[in-house]
């Protein structure tokens, strides 16, 4: 029996905009960042507006039961790679659930773009993050401006 949680993963939609911009607005979500500046509502709104129409990125809302705990997400590149990344939310940390994120845009991604490399950029400091990719298949391949480039082992 396994003690990690049951999480389901479905696309955002724009009633997840005011929860999706509270997480992005969290003091330690954007340390760890790659811009750790607020963001506000007109840029959320703008950033929401892009993503409903590009094709080539996914926003999933993770849920436990119907309880928003997090969000995951997918970015194809002009390489073809895919780079995923996730946000706990603050009230849900401490759960060990972001290694269980990565598994959810880790499949996500498998059914999306079968034959992509999945990777992930994690500034050096985000220790928590660091870990739950390492623990779900991710090695470190690179170090270039404080951020820690990992790809998921084949």
């Amino acid at each position: 029996m396994s003690d990690r949680p049951a999480i389901t993963l479905r696309p955002a939609t724009a009633d997840d905009s005011e929860d999706l911009l509270a997480w992005r607005n969290d003091p330690l979500t954007r340390a760890n960042s790659r811009s750790g500046e607020p963001v506000t509502h007109e840029a959320h709104a703008a950033w929401m507006s892009r993503v409903a129409a590009d094709a080539n990125r996914h926003v999933w809302i993770a849920l436990e039961g119907e309880a928003k705990v997090g969000s995951t997400s997918a970015l194809l590149h002009e390489d073809g790679s895919v780079e995923i990344s996730l946000t706990v939310a603050p009230e849900e940390r401490g759960r060990r659930l972001a290694s269980v994120l990565v598994t959810g845009a880790v499949a996500e991604v498998k059914a999306l773009w079968p034959d992509a490399r999945i990777r992930s950029e994690i500034k050096e400091g985000n220790t928590a993050s660091r870990k739950a990719f390492e623990a779900c298949g991710f090695e470190q391949v690179e170090e270039r401006d404080g951020l820690l480039h990992y790809d998921l082992k084949s």
